[in-house]
């Protein structure tokens, strides 16, 4: 018999739609845990002999809760705690033409692509063209970012196009709020490092929500938290099982 104290990596596979996606380690988990609910019901005695007393009490079982903590803020992760789903982005460098805008005086408005060159602003005629740095500056190419000049000839609401040459961009993005909570399967592989004995723990369908927001400007490492309940599967006995003292041969 010994203490626990654990160590381990925690894999989710995820359900989209109603397929399950494979497993993948969601990285560093400071918390893993698992809380049994129940709800108590008491026949209480109104009785003047025994007035407040139990006459009955019963303890109706609830979904298990799984509880889960994480601090690797990767692309999965995230969607995850965005209730979201993730997409390679791949964008290749090209030029626009005429792009419409609106300016206002000492504001800044956006391009529809990144990284911009060879800017080329009029108004929406074509007929003016507005000179750079004395009726607009590029304050960041890379975001494609334009600000109207208080001084210039641009004036509020002007209708404006915009022709500039744009740079290619990867990324990997999480498209937030796709959905209202999120389905997995949960698998945690762990050691005991009392005894240094294995232990393994499958959640078959763990239905979760977000407990915590991502503040990106924290002062600290951001933690994920994850909440929910463990739900017996459609065909299965029990809605999770834990497993010590496991020993492959």
């Amino acid at each position: 018999m010994s203490g626990f104290l654990g160590s381990g990596r925690v894999y989710v596979n995820r359900k989209v739609g109603s397929v399950y996606q494979g497993f993948v380690p969601i990285g560093n988990a400071t918390k893993f845990e698992i809380k049994e609910n129940s709800e108590k019901k008491e026949r209480i005695s109104k009785d003047k002999a025994n007035y407040g007393s139990a006459l009955n009490t019963v303890f109706i079982k609830k979904p298990a809760e799984i509880n889960i903590t994480l601090d690797d803020l990767d692309k999965d992760n995230l969607a995850l705690v965005f209730l979201g789903n993730t997409s390679a982005v791949s964008v290749a460098g090209s030029t626009v033409i005429d792009e419409a805008a609106t300016g206002y005086k000492d504001k800044i408005f956006q391009t529809a692509k990144r990284k911009i060159s060879s800017v080329v602003l009029t108004d929406a005629a074509g007929t003016t063209t507005y000179v750079l740095n004395t009726d607009y500056a590029i304050t960041d190419a890379e975001l494609g970012l334009i600000k109207v000049l208080t001084a210039g000839a641009i004036t509020d609401g002007q209708a404006l196009k915009i022709d500039y040459t744009y740079g290619g961009k990867t990324s990997n993005k999480v498209a937030g709020g796709t959905n209202s909570n999120i389905i997995m399967k949960v698998l945690f592989d762990g050691v005991n490092q009392a005894d240094q004995t294995k232990a393994e723990v499958n959640v078959w369908e763990a239905v979760l929500s977000p407990q915590s927001g991502v503040d990106f400007l924290a002062d600290d490492f951001t933690s994920l938290e994850l909440s929910g309940i463990a739900n017996v599967p459609t065909g299965g006995t029990e809605a999770y099982t834990v497993e010590l003292d496991v020993t492959y041969t």
